[in-house]
């Protein structure tokens, strides 16, 4: 009887399944059905061996407590796991698609489930193109102090970088600053338009009205060798090589040109 009951459930569940796969075509619901689909049947399977094997009241509490207390002990790394998979699915929670930092590791989320995660890694340098590895990390991750999950706002695609810059001897560095800018604001004019874009979904996102617009700025400060100056700038990060190349080309003329 129990070798029947479990093979009527397993076929259940795998016709479930085809079922799923055959007329749900949307990937995050056929992901919810499949989930639900999972969960009921290890439900049905754990509840048929208890009542199997016990044969009244008291012996299923105790099997049940038992029971408990083994799967607590033998798979509490998997039931942390397991929560935080609630966690990261809420309001701000992740999905698949969005890109996300999770400690060093820069990727795109290409599957979520409910023990792991896993990420296509980009590269760090250069374009954030993939390295053709897919890195798993247990969800678990969202209760370490020292993991920490950086996910971009939905519809914002946007990062800031900077470079320094050691100013000419003899050259007025009030003047340097607002050349500097300027070649800085020369170079980001052409995505000005999106990068504003960008900003106001950050606004809207946070409740926040106040801040501006992302744009260029220039910091002065002394060091040992001289007055240097911080750049610091907004960047698309599908563009991102690009606009830090150009930048540094207009960044160096005017350095070069002060210092003829």
């Amino acid at each position: 009887m129990l070798l029947a009951l479990l093979a009527i459930v397993f076929l259940a569940a795998e016709a479930w399944r085809r079922g799923v796969l055959s007329y749900v075509q949307e990937p995050r619901r056929r992901y919810q059905l499949l989930l639900v689909r999972r969960i009921v049947f290890w439900s049905l399977a754990v509840a048929i061996v208890g009542f199997t094997f016990a044969t009244d009241l008291g012996s299923l509490a105790t099997f049940a407590g038992l029971l408990t207390a083994g799967v607590a002990v033998a798979m509490q790394s998997v039931l942390v796991s397991m929560v935080g998979y609630f966690f990261l699915i809420g309001k701000y929670g992740i999905r698949v698609g969005d890109r996300v930092q999770i400690g060093t590791v820069t990727g795109e989320v290409i599957d979520l489930g409910l023990v792991r995660l896993h990420l296509m890694e980009l590269s760090g340098q250069g374009s954030l193109g993939p390295t053709g590895r897919v890195v798993a990390f247990a969800n678990s991750i969202v209760f370490q102090a020292s993991g920490g999950i950086f996910k971009q706002i939905p519809g914002v695609n946007l990062a800031w970088h900077d470079v320094t810059l050691t100013l000419p001897s003899k050259a007025d560095a009030s003047a340097m600053k607002e050349k500097l800018l300027a070649a800085a604001n020369h170079v980001l004019s052409e995505y000005r338009e999106d990068m504003a874009r960008q900003t106001r979904e950050i606004q809207k996102t946070t409740s926040l009205n106040a801040g501006g617009e992302a744009q260029a700025q220039v910091q002065l400060r002394f060091s040992a060798s001289g007055v240097e100056a911080l750049v610091r700038y907004p960047v698309q990060l599908q563009r991102a090589a690009e606009i830090d190349e150009r930048m540094s080309r207009e960044l160096l003329k005017v350095i070069t040109d002060a210092a003829a």
